[in-house]
């Protein structure tokens, strides 16, 4: 039986805090050397403590972190809440296509319709040397009005009801 020198409890053998009080029995720094060189731990774990020397507290309770159980937790589920067909639509009114990479499976539409617009506006500009090209540009502005209707009825139909399409339906 070990007896805690702080409160006077009697505790197990082998026991490292006090039931009673959580006073720690184990030695001080440097306490299991003796001074001759050979180890007594028991001698020198009583004259620690009856010397008033550091005994060390149990370490408070921390929180401790359980992580969500679901696997769906980590990852967003394709099924969950569909994009609002508004987000792509004003992407596309910008860039012309590229609102389609909100919308699952469009990705590769999408990229297509960007790369054509950028080769028209390159051939426009390319062609503003002759009257022809001003014209072409002229009209640029209706591609991305264009993109972003098919953009928005994309998502709508993507949306599996929650939206309706504007034109295409």
């Amino acid at each position: 039986m070990i007896v805690c020198t702080s409160c006077g409890a009697q505790n197990s053998d082998g026991a490292k805090f006090c039931v009673k009080c959580g006073a720690s029995f184990a030695p001080a720094a440097g306490s299991w050397r003796s001074p001759s060189g050979s180890l007594n731990n028991q001698q020198t774990d009583e004259a620690s403590r009856a010397s008033g020397g550091y005994a060390p507290q149990p370490p408070p309770a921390y929180p401790v972190y359980n992580p969500p159980q679901s696997p769906m937790a980590y990852q967003q589920s394709t099924g969950a809440e569909p994009v609002h067909p508004a987000v792509p639509a004003i992407v596309s009114l910008f860039f012309p296509g590229l609102g389609l990479l909100f919308v699952p499976n469009k990705a590769g539409l999408g990229l297509g319709i960007f790369a054509g617009v950028i080769g028209y506006g390159i051939l426009s500009f390319i062609l503003t040397f002759v009257f022809i090209g001003v014209c072409m540009l002229l009209i640029m502005p209706l591609f991305n009005v264009a993109a972003a209707i098919h953009s928005y009825d994309e998502a709508a139909k993507a949306s599996n009801g929650k939206f309706q399409p504007v034109l295409f339906k």
